[in-house]
């Protein structure tokens, strides 16, 4: 009997021990599942903090900055033709044109005028490029404007005009009268008009930063000979045609030689009389 109750106490036991085991393993999981989602959840937020934090290390993007670049020259070369030719081959090369140009020729001096056009980027090696025929640098004047303040407020109101238009388009769409449809009409009129007066000022701005100016002037001294028998023959002619003004002049004082002629006749007549007498 006693061996019996043993028994059925030790499989009692035994049948506790193998209860107490299963609720543990059924337990374990859950709290692991648990465990994972909270790290899960850690690794998420740290992961969108490292992002806000790359994001704010994130370099802002600069708008390239809007110059104008623009200069004049005044240099002496030794033949303004050859010179000449010169500079047109250096302009073509640089990929610009000749926007102006003017020539002047004087008895000493043989002088030409150009307005140059090269692409920005290029306009320093165009310039340092006319060492070649530079014999006297008389004056050399570059300048740089930047006009990127101006720039970025031109394209930013055009964005913000079209944008306002296309408002005004739709609600074109919705109106229910004639006379809303020329009030929204006349105010897309007003737009378009001030759109297109922002554009062209913005072309002008983007042509005058795309290409540089210079202005460049170039001349040569000329050296001529004394000309001996030249300036003679010049002398006889100015004083012929110096003589046939002095006649002239005289020509138009005829009134006081008649004057003068009339007194000192009746004067000679007075004496004779008085002679005589």
């Amino acid at each position: 009997m006693k061996t019996y109750l043993l028994i059925v106490v030790v499989a009692l036991f035994i049948s506790c021990g193998s209860n107490a085991y299963k609720s543990i393993d059924s337990v374990a999981p859950e709290e692991l599942s648990t465990v994972n989602q909270e790290s899960e959840k850690t690794a998420t937020i740290s992961n969108e903090g490292q992002k806000s934090e790359e994001s704010k290390n994130e370099p802002i993007t600069i708008t390239e900055r809007k110059l104008i670049k623009q200069g004049s020259m005044y240099i002496e070369t030794d033949s303004v033709d050859k010179t000449k030719r010169f500079i047109e081959n250096k302009v073509k090369f640089f990929e610009g044109y000749i926007s102006k140009e003017y020539s002047y020729d004087y008895s000493e001096q043989k002088q030409y005028v150009l307005e140059i056009r090269v692409p920005s980027q290029k306009f320093d090696d165009f310039v340092k490029s006319l060492n070649e025929v530079i014999v006297s640098l008389d004056n050399k004047d570059i300048q740089v404007k930047d006009i990127t303040e101006e720039y970025v407020d031109v394209e930013a109101r055009i964005k913000s005009k079209k944008e306002v238009m296309q408002r005004y388009t739709e609600l074109l769409k919705q109106a229910k009268s004639v006379a809303e449809m020329l009030d929204i009409e006349r105010e897309i009129g007003n737009l378009q008009t001030d759109i297109e007066s922002l554009e062209g000022r913005l072309n002008y701005l983007q042509n005058q930063t795309s290409l540089s100016t210079l202005t460049l002037t170039f001349y040569e001294h000329r050296t001529k000979d004394f000309g001996f028998w030249s300036k003679i023959g010049k002398s006889i002619s100015g004083g012929w045609n110096g003589l046939l003004w002095f006649l002239v002049g005289v020509m138009y004082l005829w009134p006081l030689w008649l004057i003068l002629f009339g007194g000192l006749w009746i004067l000679l007549r007075f004496l004779k009389r008085k002679k005589k007498a």
